[in-house]
């Protein structure tokens, strides 16, 4: 009896600490899991929702997205060497895991792909206007993600610029 007694508790005392173990790992990861996303819980108040009265800024993105579908011509603001600076370190922190340092599609995740991500080169997408390719990259297609919600407007601007360049170089 004592032997069993004595076995529980060991095994109690066990779980516990492992238990424990991975608590404090969870919990003192720099990365979150992936439950935690930003979501709506069911415990969570919802966010509210604008009123349709209110004027949209001029960046905002259901505007910008209104104005996709007119005639409006993307015109970014700024020197184009210094928008496609800022837009080459853009593509590296947002682009550059898919479509590669080439912009070839044969970047370090992409190449897991079926089908391999565009190839930003080629002459489709050299075809492109920068509306089109400004509406690919903020709400995605049939291969590529969304990024309206990770990029900025001027972000996003920015690497179209770099996109135009490296084109440009490839001719």
């Amino acid at each position: 009896m004592k032997k069993v007694l004595f076995l529980a508790v060991f095994v109690s005392c066990v779980l516990t600490g492992v238990y424990t173990v991975i608590t404090l790992y969870d919990s003192n990861l720099k990365a979150g899991r992936m439950y935690q996303t930003p979501v709506i819980r069911p415990h969570e108040e919802p966010l509210l929702v604008m009123d349709k009265r209110t004027i949209a800024d001029t960046k905002s993105e259901a505007l910008i997205k209104e104005l996709l579908k007119t005639d409006f011509i993307l015109k970014p603001m700024g020197d184009d060497l210094v928008l496609a600076a800022k837009g080459e370190k853009e593509y590296r922190a947002f682009c550059f895991h898919c479509h590669g340092p080439n912009l070839d599609g044969l970047g370090t995740v992409g190449q897991s792909f079926f089908p391999l991500p565009t190839n930003l080169t080629d002459e489709k997408t050299t075809r492109m206007t920068d509306n089109e390719l400004f509406a690919l990259i903020s709400y995605g297609g049939k291969k590529a993600p969304a990024l309206a919600s990770s990029m900025s407007v001027e972000s996003r601007e920015a690497v179209i610029q770099y996109i135009r360049s490296k084109q440009k170089t490839t001719l």
